[in-house]
C-alpha cells in the first residue's frame, strides 16, 4: 500500500487522498527526512522547502504543492531524479483577488476616494493579476499593466513599463518568486523601485515576500508616506515586527486562504495525483452552504461605502491585523509560533460568489457582478 504524507493545513487531505494509500498528517513546518523513511507521495503547502537535503535518499515517487507558487520547491532536483510534480496554480486566484479589493476599498474609504478617479498598477498578469485587471476595468479605474515576460512571448496586451505602473495611485503585485533568468523578481521592488512611488500611493504586496525589500521600505517609510498592505513577509515566520508596525494593513500570509481556494488546492492535486497513479478514483468534496449570506445595497451611501461594509463582513481586515500586531509584544521564538498558528487557526473565509446583494440600480448590478456577487432585486 502507498504512504502518503500530507501537511495537515490541507483542507480534506485525509478524505481526499485515503482513495490512494495510507494518508499521514504532519505539521508542513515539521515535515524532514526522516519523516519521509518510508514515504512514497509527499504533499505540502508553502511553509515545506522540498530539494535534495529533504529527500536525498527516500523513495518519494511524488511530490505535490496544493499552493499556487512553486519557488519552494527544486524543481530541477525533482526532474534529475524522476520524482513527478505537481502544483496548484491558480487555485485561490479568486481568494487573493478579493483581499487585495478588500484592501483598495480600505484605502479608498480611509482617504474619501472614489475608485473611478484613481489609477491602478498591476505587476504580474497571470491567473490572479488578469482577474484583479477585469474587475477594476468595470469599476472604471484607470488600469496599467506591467508583465515583462508575457510581453516577450508576444502576449496580445498593451503592457506599460514598470516605472509608468509606479506611477499609480495604487500598485499591486501578482507575480512569482523568481531568482534567475531575464526578469528575477526577488526584490523586483528595492529602494530604487520606491524612491519612484509618489506619496501617498497604495501599495499592495500579497504575491511572495521577497517581491519587496522589506528593510529598504522599513527606511522609505520613515522618510515618506506609504500605505502599503502586507499579506507576505520577508523570512516568515520570523517576520519584520518593525514594519508590522508600520504598515497599513498586515496579515499572516492568508490572501487565498478562502475555503474555495484552498479546496481548489486540493482538488487539482488529487486529480494530478490520479492521472499519475492511473486510477479511477474520484472522490468528491462538498462544501457547507453559507449562512447569513445576504446583502442590501444602500443607494444612501457610495459605492465605496457599501463594499467596505460587504468586504469587511467577509473579510475582515482590521481584525485580521489587530491579531497581527500582537507579535511586535513577542520574544522571537513566540513570534514565529504565533505567526505559524494565525495562519494555521484563520477563521473560515468564504468566496463572494457566495453572497447575494439586493438592488435595483442598473449601473451598480454591473459593478457588483465583476465580483461575482449574486445580484437579485
Amino acid at each position: 500500500m502507498l504512504k502518503i504524507l500530507a501537511d495537515e493545513n490541507i483542507p480534506f487531505a485525509y478524505h481526499a487522498f485515503s482513495s490512494f494509500g495510507k494518508v499521514k498528517l504532519a505539521s508542513g513546518r515539521s515535515i524532514n527526512k526522516e519523516a519521509l523513511e518510508d514515504i512514497d507521495i509527499l504533499i505540502v503547502r508553502s511553509v515545506t522547502n522540498v530539494n535534495k537535503n529533504l529527500l536525498d535518499g527516500n523513495n518519494i515517487k511524488f511530490v505535490g504543492t496544493a499552493t499556487i507558487g512553486s519557488d519552494h520547491i527544486d524543481k530541477e532536483y525533482l526532474s534529475q531524479n524522476n520524482i513527478h510534480f505537481a502544483d496548484a496554480k491558480g487555485c485561490n486566484a479568486y481568494s487573493v483577488t478579493e483581499y487585495v479589493f478588500a484592501s483598495i476599498i480600505k484605502y479608498c474609504v480611509k482617504n474619501n476616494l472614489k475608485l473611478n478617479e484613481l489609477s491602478l498598477g498591476i505587476v504580474g498578469f497571470g491567473n490572479i493579476g488578469s482577474k484583479v485587471y477585469k474587475i477594476a476595468n468595470q469599476l472604471g479605474m484607470n488600469i496599467k499593466v506591467s508583465d515583462p515576460p508575457l510581453a516577450e512571448q508576444g502576449y496580445d496586451f498593451s503592457f506599460s513599463s514598470l516605472d509608468e505602473v509606479l506611477s499609480s495611485d495604487i500598485i499591486t503585485l501578482h507575480v512569482p518568486l523568481t531568482t534567475s533568468g531575464n526578469n528575477p523578481t526577488y526584490y523586483l521592488i528595492g529602494e530604487k523601485e520606491l524612491n519612484k512611488i509618489k506619496e501617498n500611493t497604495l501599495l499592495i504586496n500579497s504575491s511572495r515576500g521577497p517581491v519587496v525589500n522589506n528593510e529598504s521600505l522599513l527606511i522609505y517609510l520613515g522618510n515618506k508616506k506609504l500605505d502599503i498592505v502586507l499579506d507576505v513577509w520577508e523570512n516568515e515566520p520570523e517576520i519584520n515586527k518593525e514594519l508590522v508596525n508600520k504598515v497599513f494593513l498586515g496579515t499572516p500570509h492568508i490572501a487565498g486562504y478562502s475555503l474555495e481556494g484552498k479546496v481548489n488546492g486540493t482538488k487539482m492535486i488529487y486529480k494530478e495525483l490520479s492521472k499519475f497513479l492511473q486510477s479511477a478514483e474520484d472522490k468528491e468534496i462538498i462544501l457547507p452552504p453559507v449562512n447569513d449570506n445576504n446583502f442590501t445595497y444602500d443607494e444612501k451611501k457610495s459605492l465605496e461605502e457599501n463594499l467596505d461594509f460587504i468586504f469587511n463582513k467577509i473579510i475582515p481586515l482590521n481584525q485580521d491585523y489587530e491579531k497581527l500586531l500582537r507579535i511586535s509584544e513577542m520574544d522571537r521564538i513566540e513570534s514565529v509560533l504565533f505567526f505559524d498558528e494565525l495562519r494555521k487557526s484563520y477563521p473560515e473565509r468564504r468566496e463572494f460568489n457566495n453572497y447575494i446583494v439586493k438592488t435595483n440600480n442598473e449601473v451598480i448590478k454591473k459593478k457588483l457582478s465583476s465580483f461575482r456577487f449574486n445580484i437579485i432585486t
